[in-house]
Formats: C-alpha cells, structure tokens, sequence
C-alpha cells in the first residue's frame, strides 16, 4: 500500500472512532426519562452519564501531549479503541445506574486518548500543504457528531431502545478498530520521559470540583456547597499552576498563554463549542 495513502487512511481511522465517541456525547441526552424510570433515579443522576463521560474525556485529554511522545499511535489507537468498546458493551448490558455510569467512563477514555491522537497524525504524517484540509475534515468531526448525537439517540430509542445506542457504537467501532490496526503504525520513536502526576492529578480535581459546583447551580445561588467548590476549584487551579512552573516536567506548557492570539482563539473555540454541545 502506498505510503500516503495508508496514513490517510491512518487518520481517518482515527477520525471514525473519534465520531463515534463523540457522537455518543449527546445521544443520549433524548433517553433520560427512559433511564430515570428504569433505574429510579432523577434527573440530577441521571445526567451524570453525558457530563461524567464528557469530564473524563477532558482529563484523559489534558495528558495527551505526554501520550504522543511516551506511546505509539498504534499503541494508543488500540488503547482507545479496546476502551471504547468494552465501556459501550459494559453500559448496554448495565442492570444498574452505577453500573452504566462505569460504562460511560471507560468509553471515555478511548474518547480521550483517540481524538488529540486525531490531530497529532495530521500534522506528523500528513503535507503541511494538505493540513488544512484534513484540519477541516477534524473539525467536522468534533462540530457535526454532537449535533446528530440527539437524532441519532431519539430513532435509535424509538424503533428500538436505549440499550442499542452502545451495541451499535460498538459494532461500528470494531469495524473502525480492525481496518484502523491494518494501517495505522509508528511514526516516531518513543521517548520514556517522567509524567508530572501532581500536577496532573490537581488539574483534574479541580475540573471536577468545577463541574460538581456548577451542577450545584440547580439548587439555587444560596447553597454554600456551590461557592464552596467553586473557591476549591480555584485553589487547585493555583496550585496546579505554581506546581508546573516549578516543576521541570511540563504537563502543560502554560506560556502559550502569554500569546494573545491563541488566548481569544482558544476562548472563541470554547464558546463555539460551549454554544453548540449546550
């Protein structure tokens, strides 16, 4: 097989299961009175498993500069594809909530690990002249699945029930996994370099302190537990912050933020997506 064309076919393997993922983001928002009958459970709970599954793959993700240079693309692709699929067979079989919400969190892992694996490829094996074009095919990809996620979850549940929304990801998935391993392979040598896990792990508490606070919302702005997690989310945030600039292992390179262009294009991302997934 010609080079190019298998790492064209590298990325879009990638970009298949990262659609997949993604579509099942906001499928399942159009089920949850079916779910909150059969588990007995309100809707506060119940809305754990899209904003559980979108958390994680937001924690999986901020690592993912250190799981480009510390693994292989295949190994990383058959990571997140196993995940994927083994989450999905987990909830569609789920007899609890808890179970379900389980489910969800390991498929989000293979969410996470795959989709800045997606962009990674395209600028390390595809021409500089060509990255626009596949940049666009990616951006289709995170834009378009959580706007056909409802539609899809509501005929999925109506000619069928909630259930098939996983069995059918993961079929679909398996599919992708096995052409994906066909093509997709080595592309640079892997460097056995330390991960900052205190740094990592007071990012990632201070993500879920912001979105268990937010949810407080519901309960009013007198509840002190939503103040009280909002100021904890800020203080692990300094922390985080004070840890990596003194820290010689970057888990994030927080200088980018000194350029203004990528702030308020970064910040016009986030209410793009902010508007579109809300």
């Amino acid at each position: 097989m010609e080079k190019q064309t298998k790492n064209t076919l590298a990325v879009l393997a990638t970009a298949f299961m990262s659609f997949v993922g993604i579509l099942t983001e906001t499928s399942l928002n159009v089920t949850f009175p079916a779910m909150m009958k059969q588990f007995q459970v309100s809707l506060d709970t119940i809305q754990w498993i899209t904003t559980g599954y979108l958390l994680m793959i937001a924690i999986i993700m901020i690592s993912s500069s250190y799981q480009n240079e510390r693994f292989t693309a295949r190994q990383l692709f058959i990571s997140a594809a196993v995940a994927f699929i083994t989450g999905s067979m987990i909830s569609a079989f789920a007899s609890s909530f808890y179970i379900l919400l389980l489910g969800r969190l390991i498929s989000a892992l293979g969410v996470g690990l795959c989709t800045p694996m997606m962009f990674n490829l395209i600028v390390e094996v595809i021409p500089r002249q060509s990255w626009g074009f596949y940049m666009g095919i990616a951006g289709l990809v995170i834009a378009m699945a959580p706007t056909l996620g409802p539609a899809f979850g509501g005929s999925v549940s109506y000619y069928l029930n909630w259930r098939w929304i996983f069995i059918i990801a993961a079929i679909f998935a398996l599919f992708v996994f096995i052409a994906g391993i066909i093509v997709i392979g080595r592309y640079h040598p892997i460097q056995k370099k330390s991960f900052n896990w205190l740094a990592y792990i007071f990012l990632s508490l201070s993500l879920v302190s912001l979105v268990i606070g937010v949810n407080q919302l519901s309960k009013g702005l007198q509840n002190w537990r939503l103040w009280g997690l909002l100021i904890l989310t800020v203080l692990l945030f300094i922390s985080f912050v004070i840890i990596s600039k003194k820290s010689t292992r970057k888990l994030l390179d927080l200088q980018v933020f000194e350029d203004k262009a990528f702030v308020f294009g970064a910040f016009a991302y986030f209410l793009l997506q902010f508007i579109n997934i809300g």
